[in-house]
Formats: C-alpha cells, sequence, structure tokens
C-alpha cells in the first residue's frame, strides 16, 4: 500500500469533517509502527529519500541560540542533518530543516516530542514530519 492510498483511506474513514490535522496525525501514528522502508511506500522526490527523512520546522520570536538547540536535539537524537535554512523575519525566527532518520535513536514521535521540549525551553514552537507523509499530504 502506498502513502498516498492511505491517506485517502483514512480521510474516507474519519468523514466529510476531517479536517487536515486530524487525517495527518492517524497516518504519522500509523507510520511511526512502521520502520521506514516497510511496506507502506510514496512517490517521494527521490528514491533516496523513502521514508529515510524528516522535515522539521519551527518559528517564535527570535533570541539567540535557538538554531543551536534545535540542531543539537536532532543531532544527539541520531539524525543527519542534509539542509537547513534560517531566516529572521523582523522579530521573528523561521527554521525549515531536512533530517536524514535512517540511524535515528527511537522514533519520529520520539524525535517530535523531544524537539517539542526543547522548543518550550527557546520559546519556539517546532514541528517534525515524515517526508513521505508530507508529500503525500502536500500533493494536488
Amino acid at each position: 500500500m502506498d502513502i498516498r492510498r492511505l491517506v485517502s483511506c483514512i480521510a474516507d474513514a474519519l468523514g466529510p469533517h476531517a479536517d487536515p490535522a486530524q487525517v495527518e496525525a492517524v497516518a504519522a501514528a500509523v507510520l511511526d509502527v512502521f520502520p521506514a522502508g516497510t511496506a507502506l511506500s510514496a512517490s517521494p522526490p527521490s528514491a533516496r529519500s523513502a521514508g529515510e527523512r524528516v522535515i522539521v520546522t519551527a518559528y517564535g520570536y527570535d533570541k539567540p541560540g535557538i538554531l543551536a538547540g534545535i540542531t543539537n536535539a536532532v543531532s544527539d537524537a541520531g539524525c543527519n542533518i542534509l539542509d537547513v535554512s534560517q531566516k529572521i523575519l523582523q522579530e521573528y525566527f523561521t527554521l525549515i530543516m531536512i533530517a536524514d532518520i535512517a540511524t535515528l535513536h527511537g522514533s519520529v514521535r520520539d524525535l517530535q516530542q523531544q524537539l517539542s521540549e526543547v522548543g518550550t525551553r527557546l520559546g519556539v514552537r517546532v514541528m517534525v514530519q515524515r517526508e513521505d507523509l508530507y508529500a503525500s499530504m502536500h500533493r494536488p
């Protein structure tokens, strides 16, 4: 079964009043149970990235140490940071990062929890989403 089909099945099961956040939460929970590269697959941007990467986003008021705190937590979790873009928009900090999770210690859910805790300490909101799920949720 591919991830697009999974997302479609979840949306159908939740009914017409399901919002994208609910569908994403259920799909993320299902995907968290399966290791990367198992029977579920998407049509990812490249075969190399299928199920082995996450997209990390963060935003909030800017202050020193945010980038360091997030990147250290991602690295400490066993991930390899592949690309990162950070911008200060007036007084707001924004970040988007792509990280390889092939050597992640624990699950994507564990990583989300760790980064949420770091974000709380730093005063920013941090979100983690599997790249394959992101691609499935945001395709036309």
